[in-house]
């Protein structure tokens, strides 16, 4: 009986602090690691940035990439730790300070490093202004000066600038955006309409409303970029094969489709 007495005595104390047992537990399970966590945080450098990559980007703009980084996070508290560094402060410093780059994405990787995806801008053109090619995007912006190791394996089109007192400045548009569209157009369909490869591409000025095509055939072909590139092309065509004869097309000089509702063409034995 006694016995009975103690176990059932052993049970009913048991019972009654089971709920303190499992809420002590869990207060543990939850402290315990809030503690370790802060102490690695604050007191040891576990969470101190060791390093920084920069993927999917060329040297010079890994380069400067990581100046951007290292002067944004400099004065960083707590020794740059990895939680105190301002994400979205650096992707916009470097978006608006690298104009070849078209977009960035960073990210924090546990425990120390700071990854950066860097999205570099795909030319769209060369442009020859004042003795020097830069290359420019899809907006007509000019993003960087191409130098021979930074050309690409495709073939662009070139724009001379024939207005060499014109001064370019990076990250600023040189050329309106319906410019590279209608360049692009007229690069592909031109050729089709007449047998003939573009030679050269030339424009006045960058503030200019028209572009001067020479073939490899020396006919010069001058369009008006604030009209319809298809447009003018079927002209062009019609005259080529309705109206210019093929006498005329051995002596063609110039033809000239930037006036509204008239062409004009010249060749070496007559006026226009």
């Amino acid at each position: 009986m006694l016995a009975l007495f103690q176990h059932r005595t052993v049970r009913r104390l048991w019972r009654r602090g089971l709920p303190w047992f499992s809420v002590a537990l869990l207060v543990a399970i939850v402290t315990v690691p809030l503690i370790l966590f802060t102490w690695l945080f604050f007191r040891t450098e576990v969470f101190t940035v060791q390093a920084v990559t920069v993927v999917d980007a060329r040297e010079n703009t890994r380069e400067a990439v990581q100046t951007i980084i290292e002067r944004v996070t400099e004065h960083l508290p707590l020794n740059r730790n990895i939680f105190f560094v301002p994400i979205q402060t650096i992707e916009t410093e470097i978006v608006s300070t690298l104009p070849q780059v078209r977009t960035v994405y960073i990210t924090r990787k546990l425990p120390g490093t700071i990854k950066v995806i860097v999205q570099e801008k795909t030319p769209e053109l060369l442009l020859l202004s004042g003795g020097k090619y830069y290359f420019v995007d899809q907006a007509g912006v000019p993003y960087e000066e191409a130098r021979l190791e930074t050309l690409p394996e495709v073939v662009l089109p070139t724009v001379k600038n024939n207005d060499r007192e014109t001064a370019v400045t990076l990250g600023a548009a040189a050329v309106d955006t319906s410019f590279v569209a209608f360049l692009k157009e007229v690069q592909n369909e031109l050729p089709k309409r007449t047998g003939s490869q573009v030679a050269e591409v030339r424009i006045p000025s960058l503030a200019a409303r028209e572009v001067h095509f020479t073939l490899d055939n020396n006919w010069q072909v001058r369009f008006d970029v604030t009209r319809s590139a298809a447009q003018q092309l079927n002209i062009l065509q019609r005259l080529l094969t309705t109206t210019i004869g093929e006498e005329e097309k051995k002596a063609l000089e110039y033809i000239d489709l930037r006036i509204p509702n008239r062409v004009y063409y010249k060749t070496s034995e007559s006026s226009e």
